[in-house]
């Protein structure tokens, strides 16, 4: 009867330690962290600059949660917009109102990230770019 209710007891510990582990790892979890690492692609356009390329992926991730991914990919002979940081604007379609500027995280030389949650569910438009040169891309967040 001991050695039963000694196993009982270790077996009872071990699940409790388990469930504690497990429980903890799922709370402290920010929800855009489990979206899947790459979710496919909403909308896209690469549009030709006077200084180079630029390529911009919008993921649609739920909840009017968005995420931008730009790549500026300079020519060889490129000006000042090579060093830029570009500029990111959010605006509903067909609506007169101010857009938004989210914050850009430089990925590395030449790649940016924003992050973004939208005060509403509609057809937006991105415009992203430098100077007078921008490209736009439609899309539906939800």
């Amino acid at each position: 009867m001991g050695t039963r209710a000694l196993a009982l007891i270790l077996a009872l510990g071990v699940a409790v330690f388990v469930g504690v582990f497990i429980w903890t790892t799922v709370w402290t979890l920010d929800p855009r962290d489990t979206i899947s690492a790459d979710p496919s692609v909403t909308a896209e356009v690469s549009e030709a600059f006077s200084d180079g390329r630029m390529d911009v992926q919008v993921y649609a991730l739920g909840g009017r949660d968005v995420r931008v991914e730009i790549q500026f990919m300079p020519d060889t002979d490129a000006g000042a917009a090579a060093g830029m940081r570009p500029v990111v604007n959010f605006a509903m379609v067909d609506m007169h109102m101010d857009g938004i500027a989210p914050p850009l995280q430089l990925v590395e030389a030449g790649v940016w990230r924003a992050d973004v949650e939208l005060p509403m569910a509609g057809r937006w438009v991105v415009s992203v770019g430098f100077g007078e040169e921008f490209a736009e891309v439609e899309f539906d967040a939800r």
